[in-house]
């Protein structure tokens, strides 16, 4: 019987910590993987990449369209103000005509007109760079009656820039007070180059020598 009982004892022993061996081992082969990834620098670098590349470009550009709206403070362009709007331009070659300027430009523009800005077609008017006449521009810093919309309108500019990189285009854009060249918002957002992207742009149609975006040999 005292065989019997020291038998089941050993046995009640052995298999919890068989359980937390086998826990352990794999806890290990885990906390390894990841020392080994970092020390020999074989972790994937494109991971951010291919996150961010499958969020359509229309959506990014919304995304930066609502920051430039909410960047305007309240007593430095009225709703009732003219925004003109520009092309974005390639920072690096501003004769560069490609389509992608524009896409982004009126993907902005679109979602500043939600927003409840007055975008304003063609040119603006001489006119625009003054402050309005027999105005003191005491009264916009300290509009009487707390706000904008009893004083007459300034107007604005939409502009925008874009530089592009190996993986990513990165874009900046600006609103402009006309008649103090003061800039009321700003914002810098990044686009990764997808396939579509490269449509809109020819010089990336014509680059045929792709990079991979892992590393696959280590130095």
């Amino acid at each position: 019987m005292h065989k019997t009982f020291l038998a089941f004892l050993v046995l009640a022993t052995l298999l919890p910590a068989q359980g937390c061996g086998n826990r352990f081992w794999e806890d290990t082969k885990r906390a390894t993987g990841k020392t080994y990834n970092y020390v020999f620098d074989t972790a994937p670098t494109a991971r951010a990449f291919h996150d961010q590349a499958a969020v359509p470009i229309e959506e990014i550009n919304l995304r930066a369209a609502n920051v430039l709206y909410a960047n305007v403070g309240k007593y430095e362009l009225s709703s009732k103000a003219p925004v003109y709007a520009k092309r974005f331009e390639n920072g690096d070659d501003p004769e560069d005509t490609a389509i992608f300027g524009t896409v982004v430009m009126e993907q902005v523009v679109d979602r500043l007109v939600q927003r409840g800005m007055v975008i304003t077609g063609g040119d603006p008017r001489p006119t625009d760079y003054f402050l309005p006449q027999g105005i003191d521009p005491e009264k916009y810093a300290k509009p009487p009656m707390g706000s904008l919309e009893h004083l007459p309108p300034r107007a604005a500019m939409l502009s925008g820039a874009y530089v592009i990189g190996d993986n990513f285009i990165y874009v900046s854009a600006k609103i402009t007070r006309l008649d103090d060249r003061a800039v009321i918002s700003a914002h810098t957002w990044t686009i990764p180059i997808t396939d579509n992207v490269r449509q809109l742009l020819p010089q990336l149609r014509m680059d045929d020598g792709l990079e991979p975006t892992v590393k696959t040999t280590f130095n």
